[in-house]
């Protein structure tokens, strides 16, 4: 059961994290963000992606 909820987490995240990535692209695409900011956001989806996969591995 727990592995369940586990994966069931690890999905979620997984689509959270694809739209964090379509929607940041897509506000630097429209000149909404600049370069600078676009990037902070991508290494910020993607050290949230490590922690999950940490949580993951420990486990």
């Amino acid at each position: 059961m727990k592995k369940a909820l586990l994966d069931d987490n690890i999905e979620k995240r997984t689509a959270e994290d694809l739209w964090l990535n379509y929607f940041n692209r897509y506000l630097f695409e429209q000149n909404t963000i600049s370069e600078k900011e676009y990037k902070k956001m991508t290494e910020e989806i993607a050290m949230r992606r490590a922690k999950l996969s940490n949580k993951r591995t420990a486990l």
